[in-house]
């Protein structure tokens, strides 16, 4: 065995071809506060929640969920989509996804939509999917007494996490993500991975979260004017 350590510098290096990237980021704190004011407007306001209601269009099981305004995200809103088109970038940067569409060969990010979610105690989101290329999540609030909740759970401690999910599972191989957001706390993965989200209990306390599908257009296709629909 000693011979065998002098001989060989035993050094291996990981491939992992399969499945895919879900990239995590932060949020700055000036666009937390810049979204809350935006989505506590359209929430509270019951004109504008009826107008901006996008539930029908949700699998989500909450009491609330109400699209940002294209127009809103494009004027005031435009640092969101700065800090996405930066994120989308990097992404791509990531093998495997490089390898399938790289950076240099988009020529427009579109915003197909953008919506919060305002969940609260037995709320929850069941196993679902997206539309587009790529699709996120970012939270703006959380519940304060969440963590206690969480303390509190013996075996399977779950409360407000999200869990992205993809094929069977196997030995050595993992098949599921599980976190406990916070606010600030940013996602990225493809439209069609499955995610869900469990619920909290804590009552009057909200944990309230952002998300939003990507359309990517490659370089030579046609578009119609880049905004969103």
């Amino acid at each position: 065995m000693e011979e065998i350590k002098k001989e060989f510098k035993l050094k291996f290096d990981a491939i992992r071809p399969f499945g895919p990237t879900v990239i995590k980021g932060k949020v700055p704190p000036f666009l937390i506060d810049l979204v809350n004011e935006k989505t506590d407007e359209l929430m509270k306001d019951p004109k504008l929640a009826k107008q901006w209601d996008w539930s029908q269009n949700l699998a989500g099981n909450v009491k609330q969920e109400v699209r940002l305004p294209p127009a809103w995200i494009d004027k005031e809103g435009q640092q969101i989509a700065f800090l996405l088109g930066e994120m989308v970038k990097q992404y791509l940067s990531i093998p495997p996804a490089s390898e399938t569409l790289a950076p240099d060969k988009i020529q427009q990010m579109v915003i197909e939509s953008m919506w919060a979610v305002s969940q609260w105690a037995g709320d929850f989101n069941p196993a679902h999917m997206h539309d587009g290329d790529l699709s996120g999540v970012f939270y703006t609030r959380m519940p304060e007494s969440i963590d206690k909740e969480r303390k509190a759970e013996d075996h399977y401690p779950s409360v407000g996490d999200i869990v992205f999910m993809c094929g069977d599972p196997k030995t050595f191989s993992g098949h599921k993500l599980q976190h406990p957001p916070e606010v600030g706390d940013i996602f990225m993965f493809p439209s069609w991975l499955t995610h869900m989200v469990y619920p909290f209990r804590t009552p009057n306390e909200e944990r309230r979260s952002v998300s939003f599908n990507l359309r990517l257009v490659p370089k030579g296709a046609e578009f119609e004017d880049g905004k969103q629909s």
